[in-house]
């Protein structure tokens, strides 16, 4: 366990505990969502914090010539937050399943 003094002088303080990563038909397109159940270090309760991977096109800045950039865009996969219902329970599983039942419910 990591002792208190690692982190007292943080006003929080979470452990991933578990994760989960579905894909769920969001709409008309399958989504991929990551849940992670957080292990709050302050007072042992569990919560859920959520993502849901986005393609994106980046175009790099540099190198550059003649103030051109000179590499082209390029597609990358980020996680991106994705607002789910707060969760607060005794254990990492039970969020989970309570969080699962939240993005159940948004894709009926």
């Amino acid at each position: 366990m990591i002792p208190p003094s690692s982190y007292e002088s943080c006003s929080e303080a979470y452990v991933i505990e578990k994760t989960v990563e579905v894909v769920i038909r969001i709409g008309e397109q399958s989504q991929t969502v990551r849940i992670e159940a957080l292990h709050n270090l302050r007072n042992g309760h569990f919560s859920t914090r959520a993502y849901i991977e986005e393609d994106v096109t980046v175009q790099p800045t540099y190198p550059q010539t003649n103030g051109n950039c000179d590499s082209p865009p390029k597609s990358y996969g980020v996680w991106v937050h994705y607002d789910l219902p707060w969760t607060d329970g005794d254990s990492a599983d039970g969020v989970l399943s309570e969080a699962l039942d939240f993005l159940s419910d948004r894709c009926r």
